[in-house]
């Protein structure tokens, strides 16, 4: 079903559920989705034209924000009303430039690599902007600045814009690791214990569970190839881990095949493409990543 979405008034695929509709691929959420709740469309529709105005783009860089960092939102009245008041949101042009640096900051490993933004017409809302033309001026300023390069919808960051935009990140970045597993048992024991050790090594980190592998989800995929590293672990694994690591792998994201050691001789494929590392317990895994950081 194609739905306007109504805070870009982009034209969209809508799936419809009893409390809530997923809207999916607007501006808001290039490549993923959010949730709102039926109760939230007269709630906004009761806004004045000049409220309207100025809280649906905040709503809708809100979303793509917070979509950027992993979360799923479900929008409800309150947490629109909640946005709206949130300390966190940019309302200066200089807190907006602020916003564009650490953006390409998080995409880029080095100063000068390029970030491509095409098309510009749908990507303002990443510095909170109201609209395309708010969005170049604040581009230009960078440039003026010498913090940023452009080149039409190419942006890099200079060495003086990258080391800004690493004082304005806390000087680093948070790389994502993605564990998959193909024991859902092992699943729940490294939730509690390998995926803590590695958010102590500075990673984020996402586990995936053979039920949500075996799903065909497109933006599963996409979640994969956002991933900096991927350990897959074939204890038990069936078709859907081979896969998904095979995907990550084709993306040339670095990734670590693993299994538990007594299970090694009973592997299904013996491969020159597949060389698992044995492991017998959780805390070697952890000095092992800890080691390669």
């Amino acid at each position: 079903m194609k739905k306007h979405c109504l805070f870009c008034n982009e034209l969209i695929d809508m799936k419809q559920d009893e409390e809530f509709d997923r809207y999916s691929g607007c501006m808001c959420a290039p490549n993923t989705y959010y949730h709102l709740s039926k109760d939230a469309y007269s709630h906004i529709q009761a806004f004045s034209y000049a409220k309207k105005r100025q809280v649906l783009p905040i709503v809708s860089a809100y979303i793509r924000e917070r979509a950027e960092n992993g979360e799923r939102l479900l929008l409800t009245p309150g947490k629109i009303e909640e946005m709206m008041v949130d300390p966190d949101i940019p309302m200066t042009t200089e807190e907006k430039e602020k916003r564009l640096l650490q953006y390409l900051y998080r995409r880029t490993e080095a100063a000068m690599e390029p970030v491509n933004l095409h098309p510009l017409s749908k990507s303002y809302n990443l510095t909170y902007s109201t609209n395309l033309q708010e969005f170049v001026y604040i581009m230009e300023k960078l440039r003026e600045t010498e913090l940023l390069v452009r080149e039409g919808s190419i942006l890099k960051l200079t060495d003086q814009g990258w080391s800004e935009a690493a004082a304005f990140s806390g000087g680093g970045k948070r790389k994502l690791f993605s564990v998959m597993v193909g024991d859902e048992q092992i699943g729940l024991e490294w939730s509690a214990q390998l995926l803590p050790g590695l958010e102590q090594c500075g990673y984020d980190t996402r586990l995936l569970l053979p039920s949500s592998l075996r799903k065909q989800d497109s933006e599963l995929l996409e979640a994969l190839a956002e991933s900096h590293y991927i350990l897959a672990d074939l204890t038990g694994a069936g078709p859907e881990v081979y896969f998904a690591a095979g995907y990550a792998a084709k993306a040339d994201i670095p990734l670590t095949w693993t299994v538990r050691a007594d299970q090694i001789d009973s592997l299904l494929t013996q491969s020159e493409w597949i060389r698992p590392i044995p492991w017998e317990d959780t805390e070697e895994l952890v000095q092992r990543f800890q080691l390669r950081r």
